[in-house]
């Protein structure tokens, strides 16, 4: 009776119609269940069938039986590879994870194995144990690029950065024009303030990006690369948009109005960040009358405060952190979004290409990543960008894709009662009580050679002076204080503070006299943050987006004196308010009053401009 259904079977695979055959086999095997030729068979067919989950079932029966034959073996890891592949393309990162795990379960000397699981466990987050699975695959086999560079970027998250550098180095030996694992070498070292041979690396990118439009050139790290121009970064951020981003074809309209417009937030930093001391007083202030406010929350799940205070503040909660961008995009959809903001936008654990295949909604990209999101088949990606006059000035417009909207004052809102108390004094961090304190409490990454020489100018100047950065890693605080002390100056008046909590973070820059500011990566949260302590901050604008945030917040609170234009005027403004101290309180008193009006220190002020561009789009 098997046989009719095996001949059958075999009639159908001649014909190419594997779906029919299998479905004979089936029958077959029915009739004999403990034929594991059958299963064998059934097994070929399904992968051949791209039926990987059926095919894996078959295989494992049958190697349970015929534990030492090889064939089995590795037609059951063929199969759970190709299944954990396609789970991971789906985003069902668990399930990829238990398919590779499985396959080392039967074959343990496959690096490709280890470095499958090492990549679904690093989408998990489980950062250390796709290190130890990387290293293995290492072991294995020395010789492959991309695992170097992978392994880099599980060394870069654990804070190994010294060991990232050398595993990205390992990457470009094997393969020079891997440019990627060249841009994750230059930001560690950036990160790492180890400048030497650095121009040559930064140059080099900035090369790749104006003639290679096959690059994968990371549009975030780029935006810190101090001789990136404003047409190169929308030349980064499109040729990263068309490598990872094929645009689907549809005509856009709009919703049918509905009694409330609704607004959709996405972000990955729905939690502790710098994002919620930007962002929580505009979902709370919004008029509840007039919108309906939606959250689309991408963060990695964390138990803290602000993550529960922000969650609450929103009128409706979508958790898309394990739905893969198709999945979230039907959400949205069927939510009838008018207005989609991206806060993310190309930062950590972006989700960049879920706005533009949006089809009934105006989509915007503001406050997390400081430039244009880029162009996908001469179309921008997304439909809007939100700025201000000082940050896009209107002969700039031709370096963003998005269509520009210029809020009247800065384009970077603050929660209220942003200031806090200080505790503390001076001697609590080790700070002489008479010295002048110089702070920049940027990331490392920030800190260029030129900024550095800039500041150790004015310690030379001033030998009662101090400067005051924070801690970011053992390398940038040992090699910042080294070429100090090359350059003549006592690297002990160098103190670095280590992290605090936001509050004591917020009031100890009452301690600090006078705010030095970074270029080309501007302070932006940390702006806020010495703006909200009274504290002046002298800025060097230059001529792209992350580079005018802090001229942006000045030119707001009517301190454009705080602007400078070149690292002579930088160092001649600091100078003053270090030397002039009537002109410093003078400076101080106009912040101060400043604030009280603004709409960038006043919540409900800034919402309400903010909802009157939002209506014009619906």
């Amino acid at each position: 009776m098997s046989k009719k259904f095996i001949e059958e079977a075999e009639k159908f695979e001649r014909e190419g119609d594997l779906s029919k055959a299998i479905h004979s086999l089936k029958k077959a095997l029915q009739i004999e269940p403990k034929n594991y030729i059958i299963q064998i068979e059934l097994g070929n067919l399904c992968a051949s069938n791209k039926q990987f989950e059926e095919a894996a079932g078959y295989f494992r029966r049958s190697l349970y039986q015929f534990k030492d034959n090889v064939d089995i073996k590795n037609a059951l890891c063929f199969s759970l590879t190709s299944l954990g592949n396609e789970y991971y393309l789906k985003s069902k990162f668990q399930l990829s994870e238990a398919c590779f795990e499985e396959v080392l379960e039967y074959e343990k000397n496959n690096w490709v194995y280890y470095y499958n699981l090492a990549n679904t466990q690093d989408k998990l987050n489980k950062i250390s144990k796709a290190y130890e699975n990387y290293q293995k695959a290492i072991k294995l086999n020395p010789n492959d690029a991309d695992l170097w560079n992978n392994n880099g970027n599980s060394e870069r998250k654990l804070g190994y950065l010294d060991k990232a550098v050398k595993s990205y180095q390992n990457a470009l030996k094997i393969k020079p024009d891997l440019f990627h694992a060249l841009v994750h070498l230059t930001h560690q070292k950036q990160h790492m303030c180890d400048w030497y041979e650095i121009d040559q690396y930064l140059q080099k990118i900035c090369s790749i990006v104006q003639t290679n439009a096959e690059a994968l050139i990371s549009p975030f790290a780029f935006i810190a690369n101090p001789l990136s121009s404003p047409q190169d970064q929308l030349s980064c951020a499109t040729q990263w948009t068309q490598n990872h981003f094929k645009d689907r074809v549809f005509t856009k309209g709009k919703w049918k109005r509905k009694n409330k417009v609704r607004i959709g937030y996405l972000s990955s930093d729905f939690k502790l960040h710098p994002l919620y001391f930007l962002i929580r007083d505009v979902i709370k202030y919004h008029n509840r009358n007039i919108f309906e406010i939606y959250a689309y929350d991408a963060s990695p799940h964390e138990n803290t405060n602000e993550r529960k205070t922000l969650v609450k503040l929103f009128d409706y909660y979508r958790d898309i952190s394990s739905l893969n961008d198709e999945k979230a995009v039907s959400l949205i959809n069927d939510d009838e979004i008018d207005i989609f903001i991206d806060l993310t936008g190309y930062t950590n654990n972006s989700r960049a290409f879920i706005a533009p295949q949006l089809k009934n909604t105006s989509t915007i990209n503001w406050l997390g990543y400081p430039g244009t999101m880029g162009l996908t088949q001469e179309k921008p990606l997304y439909d809007y960008i939100l700025a201000d006059h000082f940050i896009i000035p209107e002969n700039d417009e031709n370096y963003y894709a998005e269509t520009i909207l210029r809020l009247p004052f800065a384009y970077q809102p603050n929660i209220e009662n942003r200031a806090h108390l200080n505790q503390k004094n001076r001697e609590d961090y080790g700070i002489p009580e008479n010295a002048f304190v110089y702070c920049a409490f940027n990331q490392s990454f920030k800190i260029t050679e030129l900024i550095f020489k800039a500041w150790l100018t004015l310690l030379e100047k001033y030998p009662k002076s101090i400067l005051w950065l924070t801690h970011s890693n053992a390398w940038s605080t040992r090699n910042l204080k080294d070429y100090a002390n090359k350059c003549g100056i006592n690297p002990e008046r160098i103190i670095f503070a280590s992290r605090a909590p936001n509050d004591e973070h917020i009031a100890r820059h009452a301690l600090a006299d006078l705010y030095l500011d970074t270029l080309p990566y501007n302070a932006h949260t940390s702006a806020s943050d010495a703006l909200s302590m009274n504290l002046p901050i002298v800025t060097l604008k230059g001529n792209t987006f992350a580079s005018r945030v802090a001229g942006s917040l000045l030119h707001s609170l009517n301190l454009d004196e705080l602007i400078t234009e070149n690292i002579e005027n930088y160092i001649r403004c600091a100078s003053r308010l270090t030397e002039d101290l009537k002109y410093r309180q003078d400076i101080i008193y106009r912040l101060n009053e400043a604030k009280k009006s603004s709409p960038i220190f006043q919540p409900q002020l800034f919402v309400k401009t903010l909802e009157s561009i939002y209506l014009n789009l619906v």
